[in-house]
């Protein structure tokens, strides 16, 4: 026998028995293991406690799945494990962490998305040979690659969510040849590291949800300021041409110029600066055209030269009162809103030496009155349908906030907006 010098021989077999597979040769000082297919040698003494003992009768025998032993210790009944006979170890689960906090080693362990720093600890007890055991152990899930280790522990750092299950089996010897056998000898741990809130498929569904919402507002508020530059743009074409319209109408013209001739006859320069006014007042007009909105400073430089022009025109019978205070003088305004208010109130209400029209116009708390005496007219020229309504149009198409008008007291009033600066 080429192990005969070997323990637990030691020059002497006493008993030779066929168990489980394996040939169990009862010697001088105990029992060895011997896989006839490896002829790999073990010596089972310390795994089954029978270091030392000594054969009485030289009998090593089976029955059923026992074996019996006639010794120095009398008659001996033993059922060792196939794995004890082949030399193999179970590896058993010791302890689970995340950091240094210990989680519990239950069967499908339920993990959050930021617990995903874990150590397995694990040992496989082997006493006849405990410096030959080392690990095989893989993620599946992960990283089904086979790795071997001889420590007791691994770390796996920033998992992604999902399941998981860790393998782990001891080996002895160079345990090469089992490394990847799925022999049932692995001893194995599901877990699941669940996904953040915001990767769940409630959570992306909402987000696409939320999104294209997002985009059809954008899409339609898009629309509505098209829509809103178009009105506005419409609209302030339309007050433009219907201004000029009223500026340049016959009637107006036709005053002006009988007051010029007057002037001409009376004094020169007078004369000369009527012209100098009317030339400004429709410089004034091609110069705020094109603009949505002007200062209200700069619309009532307009309307002190359009009343210069009617002055010179009614004389002392029109007055023109304006109370604006400086926080108020850069407020914007539709170009020519306060000019037509102030001129529908010289073209409707009647003007005497002995009762003088009077046109107020007073800003306050971001909105402008111009108000007058009612005083209709009777031979009041025909309108021209522009005036009001298409201040409240221009307005409408500007903001929210509404034009008012209201007869108080025997006194027209017209209120309108005063729009911040764009």
């Amino acid at each position: 026998c080429a192990f005969k010098d070997r323990a637990p021989f030691d020059g002497d077999v006493f008993g030779i028995a066929y168990h489980e597979g394996h040939l169990l040769a009862l010697g001088r000082t105990g029992l060895a293991s011997l896989d006839p297919a490896g002829m790999r040698l073990l010596d089972l003494g310390e795994e089954l406690g029978l270091q030392g003992v000594e054969a009485e009768l030289n009998t090593v025998c089976t029955a059923r799945s026992a074996l019996w032993l006639a010794c120095d210790r009398g008659l001996v009944r033993l059922t060792p494990r196939p794995a004890v006979l082949d030399g193999s170890v179970a590896a058993h689960f010791t302890g689970l962490y995340w950091g240094d906090q210990s989680l519990p080693l239950d069967s499908a362990l339920a993990l959050r998305h930021d617990q995903n720093f874990l150590t397995f600890r694990f040992a496989a007890p082997h006493y006849a040979a405990p410096g030959q055991v080392h690990f095989a152990y893989r993620l599946i899930g992960f990283d089904p690659t086979v790795r071997t280790t001889r420590d007791r522990e691994v770390t796996w750092s920033r998992l992604p969510p999902g399941d998981y299950r860790f393998e782990v089996k001891a080996l002895l010897g160079n345990g090469t040849a089992s490394l990847a056998d799925d022999d049932g000898r692995w001893a194995r741990f599901p877990f699941t590291i669940a996904a953040p809130w915001w990767r769940r498929p409630w959570a992306i569904g909402g987000a696409v949800l939320a999104l294209s919402a997002l985009f059809f507002l954008f899409i339609r508020n898009r629309e509505e300021r098209m829509r809103y530059r178009d009105r506005v743009e419409q609209e302030r074409t339309r007050f433009q041409l219907e201004a000029l319209r009223s500026q340049v109408n016959p009637h107006f013209l036709f005053n002006s110029f009988n007051t010029l001739i007057d002037l001409i006859e009376q004094d020169r320069d007078k004369a000369v600066a009527h012209v100098e006014h009317l030339s400004d007042f429709f410089r004034e007009i091609l110069g705020v055209r094109d603009r949505t909105s002007i200062p209200l400073s700069e619309e009532l430089q307009l309307v002190r030269t359009y009343f210069y022009l009617e002055q010179r025109r009614f004389g002392d019978r029109v007055a023109l009162q304006v109370d604006v205070p400086d926080d108020q003088a850069g407020l914007h305004v539709p170009p020519l809103a306060v000019q037509l208010l102030v001129e529908n109130a010289l073209k409707h209400n009647a003007a005497t030496a002995e009762a003088p029209l009077v046109v107020e116009v007073r800003a306050g708390a971001g909105e402008l009155e111009v108000a007058n005496v009612l005083r209709p007219r009777t031979d009041a020229p025909r309108s021209t349908g522009f005036g009001i309504a298409h201040i409240r149009r221009h307005y409408a198409a500007l903001t929210d906030r509404p034009v008012t008008v209201s007869a108080e007291a025997g006194r027209f009033v017209v209120r309108i907006p005063l729009l911040p600066a764009p």
